[in-house]
């Protein structure tokens, strides 16, 4: 199973966080203190590497405490059934299924409950058929040594009971005994001691034991549901918290380690214990090779070394396409050493403390990581909680790419405040959590973020622009996250077409709204870079563009800038308003909206949604929201329109009208950069 989507309650400063929908990696923005730390690690709660309840009595929202409720769910999951998964499932219920996610819940007393999205009651609670025949099968007829009559009300009372068991009817069944044996008594052949009678007699016995064996049996066999309950349950991935990046110092007295009382070691002393254990190397060994003078022995404990050394180096160098390098782990009496040796550059072995910083970091993380996973790297769900917040600068951009390495076999949620560690060439990753009156909400609108987490997109912006100033001279400033992403791969899709796409020195970069695209342009101008800024045709696009140009435009005459409303590219009539959803026919960009907006319209009761009124399409549908009393995310709408389009091979599948007017477009933007 893979996740996809969760959801916090009640935890700590969290009331409600929102379903939260997850890409592979995935980053959540905030300044400290706003709810970062409870949001994963309420997370990591569900179903961590380690036992690690959730503690009611500390988590629970303060003041609030009358209304503390064990049965409180705090997390709920949405997993990714795979195909394997699926057919497994199937043979539980005996039934196909087609459910493509389950919704998995875990409340304050650590209680799981799941249920399939498309297919919510299809595990009955109870025993699966062939269950009922496994376990009845030993229920036997009577022989033909008894009377009709007594054989008849036999066989009914043996169907009534595998009826109770296939119907789930186990406190009925309970007090079938009693009420079999008056019959079967009723039903005897009269006069006693005749060999009939005898035979019925001791088939009341027989059958009285056997109804006995049942009902044990019974209570002892899962239900369908339970063990469907139970294999979901089984297939939840590792979750995998860290906070604590300790860097492994690569040095230890294996003596003092061994003696120590395990409850007082220190952070070091558990990692360097995790690394003896990643290696396949025992403390104990060790110190009692390093005890002895013979050489056989000491020849011993440094070939153990050696080995160990490379069936880590194997595991771990080098795995995520960094310089590659090897280990080497040596003795000297109870002292414990390990160097490394940096094949790229050929300098020889190091001590790991005498490396810079930035690799003792990232060595150290990925033992850790391993450790945690198993030793796969692969298949969990990774809650890093402010990585890199001790490096410098060019050492987070290279834990980036760390990132993006650890998610192609993983879901990773990172937690940052930091520019440097949000990647804004794929917005569709970024969440922002916010403070509110109501605790911290977490969302995928950039729009919607807070003064402080504005400043640290802004400085994210700032530094790409100013980073690429010798790669990306020219650049294309749009009002939003969802028109980077449209453009972006309509572009890509038209150069795959054949057909004119944007220049490939062209850098889309996305502003939080008109206004900030202002400021970005501004930005931009002053750094003497090309800049095209692009509106939408409405009121507020209007409003800003004629601000930058007429108040900030003016004053750098010799910038090599200009502006462009989306309307006037795509042939629009001038007159009309005009936005980057209008490219796209009305009723495809609804059942996109549908799509998107399944639960929130299912939760409000509307089964359709139909426009009325003029004005752009996005106008259009938020009056219609608004009126349906439903919130309105465009984002969510661009994100099913950007996988269409990247699915898409050629420009002909693009919906009725969009090829031409999306051929404009780009073809004009073009124009303006020549």
């Amino acid at each position: 199973m893979q996740i996809e989507s969760f959801r916090i309650r009640k935890f700590r400063n969290i009331q409600d966080s929102g379903e939260i929908e997850l890409e592979q990696l995935t980053c959540v923005v905030g300044k400290n203190q706003s709810g970062k730390t409870a949001l994963l690690r309420a997370l990591h709660k569900f179903n961590p590497y380690d036992p690690d309840p959730y503690n009611i009595t500390r988590e629970w929202p303060r003041g609030e405490r009358r209304d503390q409720n064990p049965k409180q769910v705090v997390c709920e999951v949405r997993f990714v059934l795979s195909k394997e998964e699926k057919e497994e499932l199937s043979t539980i219920a005996d039934k196909k299924i087609t459910a493509k996610s389950v919704m998995i819940t875990k409340d304050n007393e650590g209680s799981f409950e799941f249920k399939l999205i498309e297919q919510p009651d299809i595990f009955p609670d109870q025993l699966h058929p062939n269950d009922i025949d496994e376990v009845c099968k030993n229920l036997e007829e009577p022989s033909n040594s008894v009377a009709e009559q007594f054989k008849d009300v036999a066989s009914e009372s043996i169907k009534q009971v595998i009826r109770f068991a296939k119907e789930g009817k186990f406190s009925e069944l309970s007090s079938l005994p009693e009420e079999h044996e008056e019959k079967l008594r009723e039903a005897m052949t009269p006069g006693n001691p005749q060999p009939q009678h005898q035979h019925e007699s001791d088939y009341i016995t027989q059958y009285l034991n056997q109804l006995g064996e049942i009902g044990e049996a019974i209570q002892k066999e899962p239900t369908i549901k339970k063990k469907a309950h139970d294999y979901i349950i089984s297939r939840i991935p590792t979750f995998i918290y860290m906070d604590d990046y300790r860097e492994f110092q690569g040095t230890a007295n294996l003596e003092r380690l061994q003696s120590e009382d395990p409850e007082e070691r220190s952070p070091d002393d558990e990692t360097f214990l995790m690394i003896l254990n990643l290696s396949g190397l025992n403390l104990d060994k060790l110190v009692e090779q390093g005890e002895s003078e013979d050489s056989n022995v000491i020849r011993e404990r440094q070939y153990d070394l050696d080995d160990a050394a490379r069936s880590l180096t194997k595991d771990v160098a080098g795995r995520w396409g960094a310089s590659e390098y090897g280990i080497e782990f040596r003795c000297d009496g109870q002292k414990f050493f390990t160097e490394i040796e940096e094949v790229d550059k050929n300098i020889g072995m190091i001590p790991l403390e005498e490396q810079s910083k930035g690799f003792r970091w990232f060595f150290s993380f990925d033992l850790r990581f391993m450790h945690d996973s198993g030793g796969t790297f692969e298949g969990c769900v990774l809650l890093l909680d402010e990585p890199g917040l001790h490096l410098h600068p060019g050492a987070q951009k290279d834990l980036l790419k760390r990132l993006d390495a650890y998610a192609k076999k993983n879901t990773l949620i990172y937690t940052t405040h930091l520019p440097f560690l949000i990647d804004l060439r794929e917005p569709t990753r970024i969440r922002v959590i916010n403070e509110t009156e109501n605790g911290a909400k977490i969302s995928d609108d950039l729009g919607e973020s807070g003064p402080e987490e504005k400043l640290t997109l802004q400085a994210a912006l700032g530094m790409t622009a100013s980073q690429s100033y010798l790669v990306a001279q020219r650049n294309l400033v749009v009002e939003g996250v969802d028109d980077f992403m449209i453009i972006t791969e309509l572009s890509n899709l038209f150069e795959r077409s054949g057909l004119q796409a944007l220049p490939d020195d062209v850098q889309l970069t996305a502003s939080g709204g008109a206004s900030e695209a202002v400021y970005m342009a501004i930005f931009m101008i002053g750094q003497d870079l090309e800049v095209v800024t692009l509106f939408d045709s409405d009121k507020e696009g209007r409003t800003q563009e004629e601000r930058l140009k007429n108040k900030w435009l003016t004053r750098y005459k010799n910038a090599k800038s200009s502006t462009a409303f989306i309307g006037n590219l795509v042939g629009h009539d001038d007159k009309e308003d005009f936005a980057l959803e209008d490219l796209f026919p009305e009723d495809y960009y609804l059942k996109k909206f549908q799509e998107s907006h399944k639960k929130k319209m299912q939760i409000a009761g509307v089964n359709k949604f139909s426009l009325t009124g003029k004005g752009i399409l996005c106008q259009r549908v938020n009056r219609a929201c608004e009126k349906a009393n439903l919130a309105y995310n465009k984002g969510s709408v661009a994100k099913l329109i950007r996988k269409d389009i990247v699915k898409m091979k050629n420009v002909d599948e693009l919906p009725n009208g969009t090829k031409e007017k999306a051929k404009n477009l780009l073809e004009n933007l073009s124009k303006l950069f020549n």
